[in-house]
């Protein structure tokens, strides 16, 4: 019965969505048509004419959205196995798509569609926060705000390379390996600077002088190379199960590291502010939300076919990992404020952290990077010889 009043009430529109991209845009063209030839009888300059006819913008747009819409859509049995998605059945497109067609693809409905945009648009809210507080705190002059900047530097980076693999990861298998490198290392990269702000401004004070608090960084960073090269790995194993643990291992280990200390301040301190406290109770609540959908593949398990173009469980990964990431920001901002006066005074972060060791978590994560895209060359080479045997 829920399937039935779920065809009735969705099933019919994303059949439609396709279509409706295109009409409304030429809608629009039509509208501005109509303007233009109302401004043309006004006695107005040339270059205010040009301000509002558009004309180059407007012809282009068309040209954009008629190569839209004739790029092809594939079925999960039209396209190899390993590119399959679970109870994913339909919007996919060629294995071999160009790379206008992948960056056409971006306004026309497929089922990467919304895995693109999910992630390209919040990137202009983290870069538009970190240009807003380099401007404000005069960063480059105070070293107090480094490890700030090297995490918002990490949460500008991580959502637009997974924007870019999910766009540009049809053009070949090779292509889908190296961007995909790329993106497990920003979130690599990620966890390293998450970690480094938690340390800097949230670290509870009754774990300051313990072995933790000494080595917390040292271990952050063998957990953040690790990551990237755990991840890296798991594309060359084909057994799901095992895809899964090593991909879902390799970014919960740094995660549980960086959260131990912030879900004991949250849990046992006395000095943390109530606006601080919520906002991280509502970062673990995302943060466990993208751990659901990533392993339980719901809802699209539940109903395969329906959930192709909107709402599945990578999109709902992807806004549940943004808006985690939002209020992890939005509480050490507060402490970042609040406790500098103690955090100098008793428990000063040496400036290295922010510049020498950061810039060394980048090389080692591009090295292995490197490394993986090398093996990746040989494996594909060799999947393509026993194709042809």
């Amino acid at each position: 019965m829920a399937s039935k009043v779920y065809d009735t009430v969705f099933g019919n529109h994303f059949k439609k969505v396709n279509r409706l991209f295109p009409v409304f845009f030429r809608t629009w063209i039509y509208v501005q048509t109509k303007f233009n030839l109302f401004m043309s009888k006004l006695c107005l300059s040339e270059e205010t004419k040009n301000f509002f006819f558009f004309n180059a913008y407007k012809t282009k747009m068309s040209q954009v959205l008629n190569s839209a819409s004739d790029i092809p859509l594939y079925k999960d049995e039209e396209i190899p196995p390993h590119l399959r998605e679970v109870a994913i059945l339909t919007g996919y497109r060629s294995p071999s798509s160009s790379v206008k067609e992948c960056a056409l693809s971006v306004f026309f409905a497929t089922n990467e569609t919304l895995n693109f945009w999910t992630h390209f648009i919040p990137t202009f809210y983290f870069v538009y926060q970190l240009v807003f507080f380099w401007d404000v705190l005069r960063a480059y002059n105070d070293s107090y705000y480094w490890p700030f900047i090297v995490y918002m530097i990490t949460i500008c980076i991580y959502p637009l390379i997974s924007a870019l693999a999910h766009t540009f990861c049809s053009t070949s298998d090779m292509a889908r390996h190296v961007w995909f490198f790329l993106d497990y290392g920003g979130l690599s990269l990620y966890a390293y600077g998450a970690g480094l702000l938690i340390k800097a401004y949230s670290f509870p004070e009754e774990l300051a002088r313990t072995i933790m608090g000494e080595y917390f960084l040292e271990i952050l960073v063998f957990l953040s190379i690790t990551c990237s090269i755990s991840a890296c790995y798991s594309r060359f194993i084909e057994n799901l199960f095992w895809i899964k643990v090593f991909r879902l291992g390799a970014f919960a280990l740094p995660w549980v590291w960086d959260s131990i200390p912030v879900l004991y301040r949250v849990t046992f301190s006395v000095d943390v502010d109530p606006a601080v406290a919520e906002h991280y109770i509502l970062q673990f609540f995302f943060s466990f939300c993208i751990f659901f959908f990533y392993a339980s593949h719901l809802p699209e398990r539940l109903a395969p076919g329906k959930f192709d173009f909107f709402g599945n469980s990578h999109q709902l990964l992807h806004i549940s990992g943004i808006m985690a990431t939002h209020h992890q920001m939005s509480a050490v901002i507060v402490d970042m404020k609040d406790r500098r006066a103690k955090l100098e005074e008793y428990y000063p972060l040496a400036e290295y952290w922010s510049v020498q060791v950061f810039s060394l978590v980048l090389f080692s994560i591009s090295a292995a990077i490197c490394i993986f895209i090398f093996w990746a060359r040989h494996y594909e080479k060799n999947r393509m010889e026993k194709r042809q045997k």
